[in-house]
């Protein structure tokens, strides 16, 4: 049995459990065996068919649609901290965002950037004595008053990494979208660089343009206590529309 011949019988925009699933299979061949089975869903995950958006159920994405999976190419300077980083402490769970890579989804664009490195517990101020004698503007965990006085073009910020905190597949280290969605309402030195008002059309654009994990966004928001504020801002402040329930992200 040809995968495609399971494509051509799931219905687009549609929101399939796992047993659905099975049955649709098992309708084209009763003879396969669960592994099989098994081995295509995470194929079909795999090829963007299917995005798992709960325990056992799955949203069949329309292909029709311009949306992609998140990409942000970071500038050289942050590149060459990553890369240091990488060379020097190989096994440090650590990683980064620029704050110039909001201006894709806000209406008034940043015209300072600043470089975050979120570095595993305990870690942190290693990371920040090696860092500090190549960056001449770096705070380690600031607090908001030390952030905003000593704000400056491209200063470096080592902050802890949160556990759980959701991961990207590429080695560039980079933050997923979904934890930087959950980060405006979490993170005190970036909420408050962002203006309130710009946290709905931030949402609807990123929801727009790019595939979003349901499940990782709100396991992670759960992980900030943030998962009710942020559902109930999805849904009283902008137009998307969520295809999983709260409890079963």
């Amino acid at each position: 049995m040809k995968i495609e011949e399971v494509i051509e019988k799931l219905k687009t925009d549609s929101i399939i459990s796992r047993k659905e699933y099975e049955d649709i299979v098992r309708q084209i061949n009763p003879n396969l065996s669960d592994r099989t089975i098994f081995w295509q869903l995470a194929k079909l995950q795999d090829m963007g068919v299917l995005q798992k958006i709960g325990q056992n159920s799955f949203h069949v994405r329309n292909n029709e649609n311009s949306k992609r999976e998140y990409f942000y190419g970071y500038s050289k300077e942050m590149q060459d901290i990553v890369d240091m980083i990488k060379e020097e402490y190989p096994l440090v769970d650590f990683q980064v965002w620029e704050f110039v890579q909001l201006n894709e989804f806000v209406n008034h664009q940043i015209g300072k950037n600043v470089f975050f490195i979120e570095v595993e517990r305990d870690l942190e101020e290693s990371i920040f004595n090696r860092l500090k004698e190549y960056c001449s503007r770096i705070l380690l965990c600031p607090k908001e008053d030390m952030f905003y006085n000593y704000f400056e073009e491209n200063m470096v910020v080592i902050q802890r990494l949160l556990s759980e905190a959701p991961k990207t597949q590429s080695d560039v280290k980079g933050c997923s979208l979904e934890k930087l969605l959950v980060d405006l309402f979490s993170n005190k030195l970036t909420g408050q660089l962002v203006e309130r008002a710009e946290y709905p059309g931030i949402y609807e654009e990123a929801f727009r343009k790019y595939y979003i994990d349901e499940k990782k966004l709100f396991r992670y928001a759960r992980r900030r206590n943030l998962e009710k504020e942020i559902r109930d801002f999805i849904e009283k402040e902008t137009n998307i529309q969520l295809f999983t329930e709260a409890g079963n992200a």
